[in-house]
């Protein structure tokens, strides 16, 4: 029992020292690229791109041109309607006269017939005109919602967009890590070599570059996803975004940019939103197909015309032939269809009742996003100010403690302290500037003036 104790024993132990002999060449021998991926694409041209090429926006427009067509089927009730007919049938009477009840008469005979008439509807009660009318506020509803598709994708690619550059500044942060790791697992091999440190604090720095190598992966993942779901967004090939395709690293500009006011944004969105607009052209479709259903309680006039030609034969020994030609007006007026038409009345009522409850609550909808974004870019660039501050001073702090460290006044300790949190401000830093940048453009897209300037 103790023989297989110890045996056990050692055996763990030599599983244990495996890792701390090979941990100084980890990186030799699992080299790692470490290369930043940093393009030229900005977010104005990811974003024209695809307003351009996205499927949702051909599929917004042939929405539009469905509309027109329907607009054109009610504009085609102003015209004249002309058919031409023609038949020809075989028909056999049989006939027993009041006058003479003995006597039955049958007879068999061929009738064709051809002809053209034209029937034109003159009045309705004005129901065609309000037909009309809701067809061209459908088509404006249609208008509208390809406008809320722009609006909805663009800020979508601005989403994944700064997701890319964020994870490109981990990325970096990562990389800048593991070169400082490096270096001074590079010195402190020196001076463990020489016997002037103890080999703990050589194997410090290749835990942490291997710490780094490791977090510079887990970015790289993010990138690769978040760049598969932008190239989505943009339509491009096989959803894969070329590496000269890649987000620029810093867009500057936005981060000078005054914040507006509450009252500026909400007034713009009220009248640009075109959700809300969709909404508005609903109900005024809504209340032109009420009055076209209130034309069905009015009488129908049309004008009717047209020529007939019709032949009889084997009856008898004459043939007969007729030739007709008509012209007149014909009235049409429904007294009584068992209470069909109040209750389609009553349900446009209450869907434009429904739809103005949609309104009323999409104004508040926009009202809250709109206060929540201004909130969001007033604090994130105030973060991203203090971080910025705080980076610098942490950089600096970092870059003494090194020295002091190099010196041998400074402790190791110390030195991971410093750069764990350089580290760590360097990336709250970018992600509260990034933050800010994202934040502005959901309050763009909120108060849609997300679409300025990309056409």
């Amino acid at each position: 029992m103790f023989n297989y104790r110890l045996s056990t024993a050692l055996f763990l132990l030599f599983l244990w020292l495996i890792p701390l002999q090979g941990l100084s060449l980890a990186e030799e021998a699992a080299p790692l690229s470490m290369n930043v991926p940093i393009g030229t694409l900005t977010l104005r041209e990811a974003q024209r791109m695809a307003l351009v090429s996205s499927p949702s926006i051909e599929e917004a427009l042939a929405r539009i041109e469905a509309s027109k067509a329907v607009l054109d089927q009610a504009r085609s009730s102003l015209q004249p309607t002309a058919n031409f007919y023609a038949g020809h049938r075989s028909q056999n009477s049989s006939m027993q006269p009041d006058w003479a009840p003995e006597v039955r008469i049958r007879d068999s005979f061929n009738i064709s017939n051809v002809g053209i008439q034209a029937n034109w509807l003159i009045f309705d009660g004005f129901s065609r005109r309000a037909r009309i009318l809701a067809s061209q506020h459908n088509v404006k509803a249609s208008e509208q919602i390809l406008g809320e598709t722009r609006r909805l994708l663009a800020e979508a690619v601005a989403a994944a967009f700064y997701q890319a550059q964020l994870a490109v500044e981990s990325m970096f942060i990562a990389q800048q890590n593991h070169v400082f790791n490096r270096a001074l697992e590079e010195e402190a091999d020196i001076r463990w070599q020489a016997g002037s440190i103890p080999e703990s604090d050589k194997l410090n720095f290749s835990v942490r570059a291997l710490q780094a190598g490791t977090n510079f992966i887990k970015e790289e993942q993010i990138f690769k996803i978040v760049t598969t779901a932008l190239a989505e967004l943009m339509a491009l090939p096989e959803a894969k975004l070329p590496e000269d395709m890649y987000p620029v690293r810093n867009e500057e500009g936005a981060l000078t940019r005054p914040i507006p006011s509450y009252e500026e944004e909400a007034s713009y969105a009220l009248q640009h939103r075109p959700d809300l607009k969709a909404l508005a052209s609903s109900v005024a479709a809504l209340q032109e197909d009420k009055k076209a259903k209130k034309g069905d309680y009015s009488p129908k006039v049309f004008l009717n015309g047209g020529v007939d030609y019709t032949k009889m034969t084997d009856v008898g020994e004459i043939d007969q032939e007729e030739h007709d030609a008509f012209a007149g007006l014909t009235l049409s007026w429904d007294l009584y269809k068992g209470g069909e038409r109040s209750a389609k009345i009553r349900e446009v009522d209450q869907t434009i009742r429904a739809t103005r409850q949609q309104q009323q609550q999409m104004t508040l909808a926009i009202q809250s996003s709109i206060r929540q974004s201004i909130a969001a870019v007033t604090a994130t660039r105030i973060m991203s100010d203090r971080r910025k501050r705080a980076l610098a001073l942490t950089a600096r702090i970092r870059e003494h403690v090194e020295k002091s460290y190099r010196a041998g006044v400074a402790t190791l300790t110390r030195l991971n302290e410093a750069q764990t949190d350089l580290v760590r401000t360097a990336g709250e830093e970018a992600s509260s500037r990034i933050n800010y940048l994202l934040a502005l453009q959901q309050l763009d897209a909120a108060s849609s003036r997300i679409l300025d300037g990309i056409d």
